[in-house]
């Protein structure tokens, strides 16, 4: 991270100290290992809660057979108000995940989007100085950019997300030294203080777009879904059959349903992985473009 001195004797910033990538990447601790790959989470709840339901109901049998429950009506068969308990809070529960994981996913992607602009706000606002601090100034943010793309690896393990952030805080110290070498010498105030302003805010981007990548559901929160839905479909099975009834596809068909909703919530939760990864274009695109002036410049 960076470190500045202002003076108030106008724009006279100065650089005064900065802390290496890996000192700053130690200090993001909020980095939680995914417990399964997704696709693995994906095929797991897909069996599980089936098997949870024709568990259920080979358990219901045994006890409808003990305690000869087909004698009576089939609504004496206990256990009605505590399943619909149980499917109640269920659907709460799966409601505000719902809710959370959407709404984290879509801050994540505005987050990569604004970042996006930030960079190529602060690589513009580079060609108002002159040469040679221009082009290395651009040169330095194109290389920091680069660094803003993530992939499902870097995710994976604890030690991967610090390369990863490592790659980004290394590139950041850079930034800063060349910004000030940039805007020396006659630049006007006007000029050094639209370059800063556009590179803070650069850096800005960064931390908003960490932020919101720390959020996600927390991992006892989506056990204790995953729980609470095996129990809430064994418990169907289960009365299923106490109730003297067999198991039909109906039964496995909302087990199928409720696997649905969660993989869902599940591949929301998740960034860089599943169907729905926040989408990196715009930040590709904008890497494309600054690369393309670069070599313009240089020709």
């Amino acid at each position: 991270m960076l470190t500045l001195c202002f003076s108030l004797n106008g724009l006279n910033l100065q650089w005064c100290d900065q802390m290496s990538g890996t000192e700053t990447a130690d200090l993001f601790v909020g980095f939680t290992e995914p417990l399964l790959p997704f696709s693995y989470l994906a095929v797991l709840t897909l069996v599980v809660l089936p098997v949870a339901a024709f568990l259920g109901f080979r358990v219901g049998q045994i006890a409808h057979r003990r305690n000869q429950n087909n004698k009576g009506q089939p609504e004496q068969a206990p256990g009605a108000t505590s399943l619909g308990a149980m499917l109640a809070l269920l659907g709460l529960l799966l409601g505000f995940a719902f809710s959370s994981a959407l709404g984290w996913r879509e801050e994540r992607q505005g987050a990569l989007v604004r970042e996006a602009a930030a960079i190529s706000t602060a690589f513009l606002t580079a060609n108002l100085v002159d040469e040679p601090g221009r082009t290395v100034l651009q040169s330095q943010i194109l290389a920091y950019a680069r660094t803003r793309i993530a992939n499902p690896a870097d995710i994976r393990t604890k030690t991967a997300w610090n390369a990863f952030l490592e790659r980004t805080f290394e590139s950041q110290t850079k930034i800063w030294p060349a910004t000030m070498q940039a805007i020396g010498g006659a630049t006007s105030d006007p000029i050094r203080a639209a370059v800063v302003r556009s590179v803070t805010d650069m850096l800005d981007a960064h931390t908003l777009r960490l932020a919101a990548a720390a959020e996600q559901i927390p991992p006892p929160a989506k056990l204790m879904i995953f729980l609470a839905s095996v129990v809430a479909i064994f418990v169907v099975g289960n009365r299923t059959a106490l109730q003297g009834r067999e198991l039909t596809w109906h039964v496995f068909a909302f087990a199928g349903l409720l696997s649905v909703v969660m993989i869902v919530i599940f591949d929301l939760d998740r960034a860089l992985e599943g169907s729905m990864r926040v989408n990196p274009d715009t930040l590709i695109a904008t890497i494309r473009e600054m690369e393309t002036a670069l070599g313009n410049a240089a020709d």
